[in-house]
This record gives structure tokens, sequence and C-alpha cells, in this order.
């Protein structure tokens, strides 16, 4: 008994990341964690325990999942908002904040303009007043149906860009180069008057590049992006392939592949 009781203990010590609370049994499985991980402050923080999570998607599992710490879960659910995920003072600064802080009902692009705007915009005119200010970014996306004999080809029939103002600059319906068999108008609320007389999709894609360019030569633009517009979105390696343009990776801004926005596996 005498022996077992002068046997040395197993160490148990746990290496811990001081950003995101990962245990490690090896230090050099931290090193390695913290070489990859690329925490930032940007990152959604727990206000209890100020642990950092990958997403909003991740914080709100921390606080509110069936696996939720119980002493975060706790003082958050008496003084946490289910919508920001802040946690205030007292539930009377909670009931104040609620007061604003709401998601109003997304409107139809076509009921923010006026019927003549409307019109301008939906027949792909681009408004000039927006691009001569020279803005330094330009956010787009696209709306796809589908096409092929199970509607599962994405086509390009509806393409949208804005400036950092979120002003339109150029707003248009596009003609897909294949037979449409879902117009996915659930999601898309296109149909097939929509893109009866729409834009030919080399025509879209000559205007979007002049707005792109902004007077900048493509060799100009490959090696040196001057006055070359950034181009902003998610999903934008899917959206370009679409249109069947091309644009330089490093003027490429996409929200899909920003780590501090990505789910906690990466996705």
């Amino acid at each position: 008994m005498d022996t077992e009781a002068e046997l040395p203990k197993r160490s148990t010590a746990r290496h811990k990341c001081v950003a995101c609370y990962k245990q490690f049994k090896r230090k050099d499985h931290l090193i390695e964690h913290m070489k990859i991980s690329y925490h930032s402050v940007h990152q959604p923080k727990c206000a209890v325990c100020q642990k950092l999570s990958k997403s909003f998607e991740s914080l709100r599992e921390h606080l509110t999942g069936p696996l939720s710490k119980a002493h975060c879960s706790g003082i958050f659910s008496d003084r946490g908002c289910n919508l920001c995920m802040n946690i205030f003072d007292s539930p009377s600064s909670l009931i104040k904040h609620k007061e604003a802080c709401s998601l109003s009902a997304p409107v139809p692009f076509e009921k923010t303009l006026s019927n003549a705007e409307s019109q301008k915009k939906i027949s792909g005119a681009i408004d000039e007043k927006r691009t001569c200010r020279g803005p330094k970014a330009v956010a787009m996306d696209c709306e796809m149906v589908g096409g092929g004999s199970n509607g599962t080809l994405d086509l390009c029939a509806r393409v949208c860009l804005v400036d950092e103002d979120e002003n339109v600059i150029f707003h248009t319906y596009v003609q897909p180069q294949l037979p449409v068999t879902n117009y996915r108008y659930e999601v898309t609320g296109l149909t097939e008057e929509d893109i009866k007389n729409a834009m030919p999709l080399k025509e879209v894609k000559d205007k979007i590049l002049e707005i792109l360019n902004n007077g900048e030569s493509t060799g100009r633009l490959m090696l040196d992006d001057g006055k070359a517009r950034l181009l902003v979105g998610h999903g934008l390696e899917h959206d370009l392939d679409s249109l069947r343009m091309n644009y330089p990776d490093h003027m490429l801004r996409d929200t899909a592949k920003y780590r501090p926005l990505m789910k906690t596996n990466l996705v």
C-alpha cells in the first residue's frame, strides 16, 4: 500500500486557449491551434465569460443552446437581448434597449424607388451620379433561376450593384443562356414575364466591368489596381461564374471567406 502511495500521480494539466477556451493535453497542440485559429477582436464575444466565438451562431449556442454554460446562460436569460446577443446592466435597461433593437420586414426592391427611378434601374441603366463620385468599393449580388432537366443548374437572371452608401448603381434582369426550367419563385420572386425582354448576358457583363474597371485598362488592373474598384459580395466566385466574368483575386472581398463570419467548422 505504501508503495502505491509513493507512485507519482499522472499529470492532468490542460493547456487552454485564452481566446476560445478550448483545451489541449499537449502544449504543442495549443500552439498549432493558435497558428490556424485566426482569433480576432471582431469575433462575437460572450459578455459574461469573455469567450470568443467563431460566429454569432456559435455564441448563441454558448448562451442558449442545449449545452450552454450554466453561469453565462443564467445571466443572459435575465439581462440578454436575443437579437443582438448583448447583455445589459439590469432588466429595465434591457427593456429600453429592445424598443430600438428590432429588424423591420424587407421591402420589395421596386417599392423603395419611385416609378421612374425603378424603370431606369430595372432597364439596366448605369446611374452616372453614383459612379462619378468614385466609390472605392462596389457590392454585387446575383439572383439565380434553375436550368437543365431537373432545374438545378444555376442561371443568372438578375443582378444588382450598390455603392458604399447602399445606393443602387446598376440593376437589371438578365437573359439566361439556357431555357429556364425552374424560376424558384419562392426565393427569387422572378417570373417568365420578368426576363422575357431582359438584357443579354454579354451586355450585362460589359456594363459591370465598365463600373468596376473605372477607366482602367485590363492589363493595368491585373498588375496594379489603380482607380479600379473593389468588388464585395457573398460567394463571389459563384456569381462571377454565372456572369461568365473574371476579376482579379486581389480586388475581391468575399464575406463567404471572411473567417470571423464563418461557422465554427469554417464552412
